[in-house]
């Protein structure tokens, strides 16, 4: 389906913005709005219909990098202290696999 284009960039934007909002939950629906993007993207291009957590953690790494949203670990941080409690269900897998997203890229050896 996206055999000439980037589908990414709506994504992109989504977490891009994150900084912009000022609460705990604002921020996690940003990252929300995010992954739901990516995936109606990935199920859009998925030929076997529904796409798995091995197709959306490296799209997120990717969008991640390419968005390069500012004071990101700050983010983390605070969401994870304010919030991090009360995070349950699906918001809580969306935040876990952004968190995972953000440890990879802080750990990915840059020589490869």
């Amino acid at each position: 389906m996206f055999h000439y284009e980037c589908p990414w960039p709506s994504a992109q934007a989504e977490i891009a913005a994150i900084s912009a909002y000022k609460t705990p939950r604002d921020k996690l629906q940003c990252v929300f709005r995010c992954a739901t993007t990516i995936m109606n993207l990935l199920a859009m291009a998925c030929e076997r219909g529904v796409p798995a957590a091995d197709d959306f953690v490296p799209v997120l790494v990717y969008v991640l990098i390419k968005a390069n949203p500012p004071s990101l670990l700050s983010t983390v941080q605070y969401v994870n202290s304010f919030y991090g409690s009360r995070l349950e269900g699906e918001e809580q897998y969306w935040w876990i696999q952004f968190c995972s997203a953000i440890e990879f890229i802080k750990t990915m050896d840059y020589n490869d």
